[in-house]
């Protein structure tokens, strides 16, 4: 299969999941989007997710890199405020999106992060091509000049 019927796969589930994406700037496909975590029940807990896609025809090869920094502050640590960040490999996580509708009303999705890499590695996977995961985001993203 092509490479623009792979991105295709990966952008309709993607915009079927309510996930907003670019394509084309840096990389195939880019996400940078901010859930909140779906079992944060006091306070106020961000997961912003970053991720790169780059399917390479040469080397018939889908790359994906993701990450994700987390943010909270409230209650539950105290009235402060903290950050982590993970990089690499498969995130599994359930979040949650909000999003506003056409009509103005509040739509909430959940969905776990697991889920995003999978939809590269299933359309990589049933288009014949190779998926690996990148630990690095320059691999993820066209090559300078």
């Amino acid at each position: 299969m092509s490479k623009q019927a792979i991105l295709t796969q990966i952008t309709q589930a993607y915009a079927k999941l309510g996930v907003a994406f670019t394509q084309g700037q840096a990389s195939d496909v880019e996400i940078h989007t901010e859930f909140l975590n779906a079992g944060w029940s006091t306070g106020n807990k961000k997961i912003v997710y970053d991720a790169c896609i780059l399917a390479n025809e040469e080397k018939k090869t889908v790359f994906l890199w993701q990450k994700t920094t987390e943010s909270s502050g409230g209650l539950s640590v105290g009235g402060g405020y903290e950050t982590a960040s993970q990089s690499g490999a498969t995130l599994f996580r359930k979040v949650k999106l909000v999003q506003y509708g056409p009509e103005g009303k509040t739509v909430d999705i959940t969905l776990n992060l697991g889920e995003l890499a999978a939809i590269v590695k299933d359309a990589a996977k049933q288009n014949g091509w190779k998926f690996k995961t990148a630990l690095r985001q320059e691999k993820a993203k066209y090559p300078r000049g």
